[in-house]
C-alpha cells in the first residue's frame, strides 16, 4: 500500500497544476456572467467558486512547498537525475514510437490558458476554449496512460517515483505530512 501511495502522490504532484487551472477555468465563465448580470448569479456559486479557488491556492503552496524540497533532493542524489533522465529517455522513445506530439497539444492548451481569462471575450467562447482545452487534456491524460501501459515504462516509473519520494522523505521530514495534505486538498477539490 505505501508504493501505490507514493506512485499516487507524485502523479498528483504532476497534476496539481491542470487541478488548478482547471479551477481559474471553472470560475473564469461564473465571473463573467456575474459582469453580464450582476444580480442572477446566485450567491451559492460565488461560494462554491471561492471555495475551489482556495482549495487551488492551497493546492499550488503545498506543491511549491514539494518542488522546493523535492530540488534540495536531487542536489544531494545525482545518481536520481541519472535515474530520471534514463526514464524520460524511455518515456519519449514510446512517445515518437507512438507518433504522439504532446508538445503542441500543450503549446495549444497554453495559448488556451491566456485566451480564456481575458475579460474581453464573450461566454461562448469561452465556454468553446474550456471545452478545447478539456479536450486536450482528456487526449494527454489517454496518451500519457497508453504509454505507461508498456510494462517496462510502467515499471520504471514507478520505481523512479518511489525513489524520489523516498529520497524526499530522507531529505526533509515535512514531506510525509505535504504529501498527505495535498492528498486531502485534491480531494476536498474534487467534492
Amino acid at each position: 500500500m505505501h508504493t501505490k501511495t507514493s506512485s499516487l502522490k507524485t502523479k498528483l504532484l504532476k497534476l496539481a497544476a491542470p487541478v488548478a487551472l482547471a479551477c481559474a477555468f471553472a470560475a473564469a465563465p461564473t465571473m463573467a456572467m456575474a459582469k453580464d448580470a450582476p444580480t442572477t448569479v446566485p450567491m451559492s456559486s460565488h461560494q462554491i467558486t471561492a471555495a475551489q479557488q482556495q482549495v487551488a491556492s492551497e493546492i499550488g503552496k503545498v506543491q511549491q512547498e514539494l518542488a522546493a524540497i523535492r530540488v534540495k533532493t536531487l542536489k544531494a542524489n545525482p545518481q536520481l537525475i541519472t535515474e530520471m533522465k534514463a526514464y524520460e529517455t524511455a518515456f519519449n522513445n514510446k512517445v515518437k514510437t507512438l507518433g504522439y506530439q504532446p508538445e503542441k497539444l500543450i503549446k495549444r492548451a497554453q495559448e488556451i490558458q491566456v485566451e480564456a481569462t481575458k475579460k474581453d471575450i464573450s461566454n461562448d467562447t469561452r465556454t468553446d476554449l474550456i471545452k478545447e482545452f478539456t479536450t486536450i487534456r482528456t487526449t494527454l491524460e489517454t496518451q500519457q496512460r497508453t504509454i505507461l501501459n508498456d510494462p517496462a515504462i510502467s515499471k520504471q516509473d514507478k520505481q523512479v517515483q518511489d525513489d524520489v519520494i523516498n529520497a524526499m522523505k530522507k531529505q526533509d521530514s515535512k514531506t510525509a505530512d505535504l504529501l498527505k495534505q495535498l492528498d486531502q486538498l485534491v480531494m476536498q477539490f474534487k467534492k
